[in-house]
């Protein structure tokens, strides 16, 4: 019995599309119990300040004994 190359092209798009549903499920599921609390991009990863505060303040708040 030989295998088509095709069948088994197939076999693993649709295994990684079910996975992929998983996930949307599971994700769905989460945010309906949960909700979704936490934004796509944190803090961390965005360019802006969560300080509000520009590095001029900083340096001018530095105490003397850390020059």
């Amino acid at each position: 019995m030989t295998t088509d190359p095709d069948d088994a092209k197939k076999s693993a798009v649709s295994s990684a599309d079910g996975v992929a549903r998983r996930r949307a499920d599971r994700r769905r599921r989460l945010d309906a119990v949960f909700g979704n609390v936490l934004p796509d991009v944190t803090s961390d990863e965005s360019d802006e300040s969560h300080t509000g505060r520009s590095k001029d303040w900083f340096e001018a708040q530095r105490p003397p004994h850390y020059e």
